[in-house]
């Protein structure tokens, strides 16, 4: 189990569009070089506000607590051997209904489809609670002055090391 830090260190992002390509979109991420924390306290979220240094929005960082992220965990941690089993079970069913199956008729059809609708969400369901057991300890950023413009988003990221040459003594 990881352990929930009780400083994070990010850096504010600026994503935005650079140019359309068909039906997709091309963006550019911009990182703030400044780095900043945030102390995680044990039972109540941290906030600040800063700003983007890209475009000069006012942003709200907020850290949940580390009661939050423990109860957040925990849930995760009982719920996916419960979507374990339950796909598994439509795994089974998918087998079943295949091997009994004559190939004729809606019926198997639709059984087929369902069996195997079922095994696709359930194990998805199964990974994505195994991936949050150890999630919610990151922040999240949200813009305070006005709504983002299309195309504009802004985030954190890990700050970057420094270089030995950019220093200051």
């Amino acid at each position: 189990m990881s352990e929930i830090s009780d400083r994070f260190r990010y850096s504010i992002t600026h994503t935005h569009v650079t140019r359309h390509v068909g039906d997709n979109t091309q963006t550019a991420t911009l990182v703030g070089a400044e780095a900043r924390s945030l102390d995680r306290f044990a039972d109540r979220a941290n906030e600040r506000s800063e700003h983007c240094e890209h475009c000069g929005a006012r942003v709200r960082v907020v850290l949940r607590s580390a009661a939050d992220v423990r109860r957040r965990r925990r849930m995760h941690r009982l719920l996916w051997p419960v979507w374990a089993l339950l796909a598994a079970l439509s795994a089974w069913g998918l087998v079943q209904v295949v091997r009994t199956g004559d190939g004729r008729g809606y019926d198997d059809l639709f059984g087929l489809f369902v069996t195997a609708a079922g095994t696709v969400l359930l194990g998805y369901s199964t990974l994505r609670s195994l991936v949050l057991t150890q999630g919610f300890d990151t922040p999240a950023v949200n813009r305070t002055d006005d709504r983002e413009p299309y195309g504009v988003q802004h985030g954190w990221a890990a700050p970057r090391p420094v270089d030995s040459h950019d220093r200051t003594r």
